[in-house]
């Protein structure tokens, strides 16, 4: 797919600055060699991914005044019936994120998406009881990762991955370009609870699902490696 698909609609229909996509268009380059660095250095193939020109904020009730923005995320969704796994990029990230940020969240996305092929892969849906309690399956994004160590083979990938997200994304300066040149100018943003960040699939979705046999592969031996001792 396109990545940059909903950035040229956004800007034709003049919901974005004719700068930011320009900038985006600029700056893609650094997301396409994120996404094959994490590649190379797990052996897979990334999901479709694409840029997203909304900006997604978390704001909960009960951390008044506290807000999170979802620079990324990993989204399934259905295609004729079909699974379908995204990685969504923000606009926001592409434009103010580092080289390294890019990489760091690039490679962390690619571990949810392991992580969810890892769970799916694993429902029963032959079993009555599980699709009785299964129909609407829920799978929350956050806290679900595998350590970056077990999918990646370049230690300074892994020591990057690791350093950036702890407890979520941490860079400081990303958030205080996002919060005074997105934020305050009142680009595109959504807010969602973040109870939307969950992923609620059918199970007859999830029975239907065919996975690509290397993820398939490094999940067993992820699996193998979290077993022991």
């Amino acid at each position: 797919m396109d990545p940059l698909i909903l950035i040229d609609q956004s800007e034709a229909q003049g919901k974005i600055p004719r700068q930011i996509a320009r900038r985006v268009r600029l700056r893609i380059e650094y997301l396409s060699a994120a996404v094959s660095r994490a590649e190379k250095s797990s052996g897979l193939s990334y999901p479709p991914y694409y840029v997203e020109p909304i900006l997604p904020v978390a704001k909960t009730p009960a951390e008044y005044g506290q807000m999170g923005v979802l620079y990324a995320r990993v989204i399934p969704t259905t295609a004729s019936g079909s699974l379908a796994i995204l990685v969504q990029f923000t606009a926001a990230l592409v434009v103010f994120g580092t080289k390294g940020t890019i990489d760091a969240v690039a490679a962390h996305e690619l571990t949810h998406y392991v992580d969810l092929v890892r769970r799916l892969s694993r429902v029963d849906v032959t079993s009555e009881e599980r699709i009785a309690t299964l129909h609407e399956s829920a799978f929350a994004d956050s806290d679900r990762l595998v350590p970056p160590k077990l999918v990646f083979s370049d230690k300074s990938l892994v020591s990057l991955v690791s350093r950036k997200f702890k407890d979520g994304l941490s860079d400081s300066t990303l958030n205080r370009k996002v919060s005074d040149a997105w934020i305050r100018k009142s680009l595109p943003m959504r807010w969602i609870d973040p109870e939307e960040n969950a992923i609620r699939l059918g199970v007859d979705v999830i029975a239907k699902a065919r996975f690509d046999p290397k993820v398939l592969a490094k999940v067993a031996t992820i699996r193998d490696k979290m077993m022991m001792p």
